[in-house]
């Protein structure tokens, strides 16, 4: 069923852009930049902290993965292949993006409850009810950085799903000069994902209540961030 939205998302979406991004011109290259994402991660080694909360996550579907934009290269890697939904911007920018997280096996939802409010938040819980599971930004798509928005505590608290904080740190990496500064690994370099206690947002949360649990999550993703940085940063095998 959500395969079927997703297609008639792209279909719509087309048919309204007068002009053509730079996916439509050059359509070889998201997928040519997904097998680079592919390619530059099997060179590195990946190591997991906080494996009791992973283990923990891995048994539920569909679950919630919330993580920094700036982690997003990563993240995209690692959960490759799965059937995952994720939101990406109605924009013509937004396109390349689809068409990428689409070469690495995600589901791509174009819009947002921000911009889209009901009918937007609605179809994106339809979607998701029916998926594995799915990857959001939790400072959004053009942030502020490290700033975690509700979005996720709407689609948690309305699908029933807890969310699942993942944070990630290299060793070696790049740093786009972008607002959220994006971390690449370098080729063979030591990867480290991070996962924080699961986030239970109760059904017909009050607004005090959802912003508890907006801090909460923003708190937990600093923290893992900073535990995956400190493992990255220290000899293997020291930090379980």
């Amino acid at each position: 069923m959500y395969e079927k939205i997703m297609d008639d998302q792209f279909s719509n979406i087309h048919e309204k852009q007068n002009k053509r991004s730079i996916a439509e011109r050059m359509p070889f290259l998201p997928p040519l930049v997904a097998w680079i994402l592919r390619l530059l991660h099997r060179t590195c080694r990946i190591e997991i902290v906080g494996k009791e909360n992973y283990l923990a996550a891995e048994g539920i579907n569909p679950r919630i993965a919330a993580f920094w934009h700036c982690s997003y290269p990563s993240i995209l890697y690692f959960y490759r292949d799965q059937g995952y939904l994720t939101i990406i911007s109605r924009s013509r920018d937004g396109e390349f993006a689809a068409r990428l997280v689409k070469s690495l096996g995600f589901y791509p939802f174009r819009g947002s409850p921000k911009k889209g409010g009901a009918a937007a938040l609605k179809g994106i819980i339809s979607a998701f009810k029916d998926s594995p599971g799915g990857g959001f930004v939790a400072d959004g798509s053009q942030g502020p950085a490290q700033v975690a928005q509700k979005g996720l505590l709407l689609l948690s608290m309305y699908s029933g799903c807890p969310i699942m904080p993942v944070g990630i740190a290299a060793d070696r990496c790049w740093r786009f000069r972008t607002w959220d500064e994006t971390l690449l690994p370098k080729p063979f370099s030591r990867v480290v994902f991070a996962w924080g206690p699961l986030i239970r947002v109760e059904a017909k949360a009050s607004s005090a209540r959802l912003e508890e649990h907006r801090l909460e999550l923003e708190r937990s993703l600093n923290e893992i961030t900073r535990m995956a940085r400190r493992a990255a940063e220290s000899a293997p095998g020291t930090v379980a």
